[in-house]
């Protein structure tokens, strides 16, 4: 089970570098400026939990790290699929997988709980895991930087609401629902 833990961590590791190399090469133009920021932070911490969990010291939260990890990986990779979702949902299947193999595997006494509350840890963390990326994607959603010259505008869909418009004109924000 360890093994999984290493394999998601390396994978979501990689993915990180790679996206934070790739988005830099595109150079600072996005006006949703925290978006790329907090996605990358995500992703490095579910690499962080994955490889914590592989641990022995880490035996009693096994379940409950490998659940915020692979509830993380997976909806993120999910959502984008057609960017670097697909490593993504790799790395959460392999956390999928090391977590399915804890709760198979019978608690020795010494302090590690039981099934009934590795499964409740782990349901747990993968809850902790999606409310983290929902409210972080609502809270960069309107962190908009406008130029201090010049007009620009643009809109989208709201990960928990409906659409939405923004419009700068020389550095003031206007945001219409």
């Amino acid at each position: 089970m360890r093994w999984a833990g290493i394999g998601a961590a390396i994978v979501a590791a990689t993915v990180d570098v790679l996206y934070l190399g790739y988005i830099g090469r595109q150079g600072a133009g996005d006006p949703e400026f925290l978006r790329v920021p907090f996605v990358a932070a995500f992703i490095a911490l579910m690499a962080i939990l994955a490889a914590v969990s592989t641990r022995a010291s880490a035996a009693r939260w096994r379940a409950a790290l490998l659940g915020v990890s692979a509830a993380g990986l997976l909806l993120l990779g999910f959502f984008a699929m057609f960017s670097i979702g697909l490593p993504l949902l790799a790395a959460g299947l392999l956390a999928l997988l090391g977590l399915i193999r804890t709760l198979a595997t019978p608690a020795p006494s010494g302090g590690t709980p039981g099934r009934l509350a590795a499964s409740g840890m782990a349901a747990g963390g993968a809850v902790v895991a999606v409310v983290m990326l929902l409210a972080g994607f609502s809270l960069t959603e309107f962190a908009i930087r406008c130029p201090a010259k010049g007009q620009m505008g643009g809109g989208g869909v709201t990960m928990l609401g409906g659409s939405y418009s923004y419009s700068c004109d020389d550095g003031r924000l206007t945001i219409s629902r």
